[in-house]
């Protein structure tokens, strides 16, 4: 085999492992796949060409491989990949003293099964226990379990 066939070789590993790691990361497929191919460049250089030929193909490619690599994340190939927003959503931090079970409050969205309830002017996320409560309906606070608060719509009031 010639050099070009060893380089063509090396450059598909080379290629299968820079598609993992920036563009595919998490399959390890073609990270293993490249890195078998590239071995395999490395091993076919050092039965064509010798110990010195064979040595060689084995430093450049671990160079250039480490290069690229380097290059690919002080680049900024990566930037377009990642997410830069932060979450701002939150969950129902529930002050035991400002709601308790039997507060009366008022749906301020449709419940079915979770709204949204006003209790004692704070707006919390409610949920009922399957069955669904018109907006301006009259809730009443039946159940507070870690995070979340049930209620129940008060059936005559509106």
């Amino acid at each position: 085999m010639s050099w070009w066939g060893v380089i063509i070789i090396l450059f598909v590993g080379w290629l299968l492992v820079f598609l993992e790691v920036f563009f595919i990361p998490g399959t390890t497929l073609f990270a293993v796949i490249g890195t078998v191919t590239m071995i395999s460049g490395v091993v076919i250089a050092y039965s064509n060409f010798g110990i010195v030929g064979g040595t060689l193909t084995l430093i450049v490619t671990a160079i250039f491989s480490l290069f690229s690599i380097i290059f690919g994340f002080k680049s900024g190939l990566l930037r377009g990949l990642t997410l830069r927003t932060q979450n701002k959503g939150k969950t129902n931090e529930i002050d035991e003293s400002k709601i308790k079970v039997g507060d009366m409050g008022v749906a301020l969205s449709k419940i079915g099964p979770i709204g949204t309830g006003l209790f004692n002017d704070a707006t919390y996320e409610v949920q009922t226990l399957g069955e669904w409560v018109i907006e301006g309906t009259p809730i009443e606070v039946i159940k507070i379990s870690l995070n979340k608060i049930f209620v129940k719509g008060i059936e005559g009031k509106r």
